[in-house]
């Protein structure tokens, strides 16, 4: 295997939050690669997924934009936490500026943020209205005449057929990680994502591996949190048959969230005990803890907790 495509996954991957089979996850994908191609994207173009969740639909979007050959934006965790204003308006700053001098990029979105925190108990809210409109404020930061956002419902009337249309190569880039965006000192400094190739995310893959022994894995945490992509994301789903779609937020104290908060910590605890998953991803150890002081028993199996790159095991 020399590029990322769904070849790497497990034939036997079985979503069992959405009850969808590797035949099905194919198809999804081949549905975005339609509706990626249909927006006009080509190779070599940027997509930035914007997603709080491990489902289907983000697991399928960005493995029909690296077969495509579109590199996907991975955001810094430092972006979504603390002073994002500040790191928005960075955000903001050059990409108005590249609108401004470079009429051939494109820098196209397609997101779920529309969707609602909670059907049943959210008040209306949608995802746009978390962390004080943080992602509306995202989306708000992509220049009209240079990027065009999509939701992820558009895939529904497509195709799901295969559709390659141009190769990809192993030094093509995948990734584009706004690593330096977070250490901006002024909204105005330049600074440029950090470009990764097929190639180097496959190499990195390699030594995380062989400790993804478990069948029963959470995909808790989206890739623009915790950069998971080779140590998490992808040795999951080269590996374990069965996953999980359960989200794990980070530690909050903002008064408005932390209802969510609470609701969302003993949700993911219960499902880890009566799914007998085994293996999760959490982003820190302040949220690692205050998940195991929410629980009112041990675990009744070994559960293994990726705390970033850490791994701690735990009943």
């Amino acid at each position: 295997m020399t590029t990322i495509t769904r070849e790497l996954i497990n034939p036997n991957f079985y979503h069992v939050t959405e009850d969808m089979d590797y035949a099905t996850l194919c198809k999804r994908i081949n549905k975005f690669k339609h509706l990626y191609i249909s927006k006009g994207l080509k190779k070599g173009d940027n997509i930035s997924i914007g997603t709080l969740t491990a489902n289907t639909n983000m697991i399928a979007c960005h493995f029909a934009a690296w077969e495509l050959g579109i590199k996907t934006f991975l955001v810094n965790n430092i972006i979504l936490s603390g002073n994002t204003d500040f790191y928005i308006e960075g955000l903001k700053h050059l990409m108005y500026a590249l609108d401004k001098t470079c009429t051939d990029i494109r820098a196209d979105v397609i997101h779920d943020f529309n969707m609602p925190i909670d059907p049943n108990n959210s008040g209306g809210l949608t995802r746009m209205d978390l962390k004080n409109g943080l992602y509306r404020k995202i989306l708000d930061a992509f220049p009209p005449n240079m990027s065009q956002i999509m939701t992820m419902e558009e895939v529904a009337p497509m195709s799901g057929t295969d559709i390659q249309p141009w190769k990809v190569s192993p030094e093509d880039n995948c990734i584009q990680y706004s690593e330096d965006l977070a250490k901006i000192k002024v909204v105005s400094q330049a600074w440029w994502p950090k470009l990764l190739s097929h190639e180097q995310i496959l190499d990195s893959i390699q030594k995380y591996l062989p400790n993804f022994t478990q069948d029963r894995v959470a995909l808790s945490r989206a890739l623009h949190h915790d950069f998971c992509i080779d140590y998490y994301f992808l040795p999951a789903l080269m590996t374990a048959t069965k996953i999980y779609d359960i989200n794990v937020m980070d530690y909050t104290d903002r008064k408005d969230e932390q209802q969510i908060l609470n609701f969302m910590v003993d949700y993911v605890n219960q499902q880890i005990e009566k799914k007998k998953i085994e293996r999760v991803l959490v982003p820190d150890y302040i949220t690692y803890d205050y998940m195991k002081n929410k629980k009112t028993k041990p675990f009744s199996k070994e559960v293994i907790f990726n705390i970033g790159k850490e791994i701690v095991k735990t009943h």
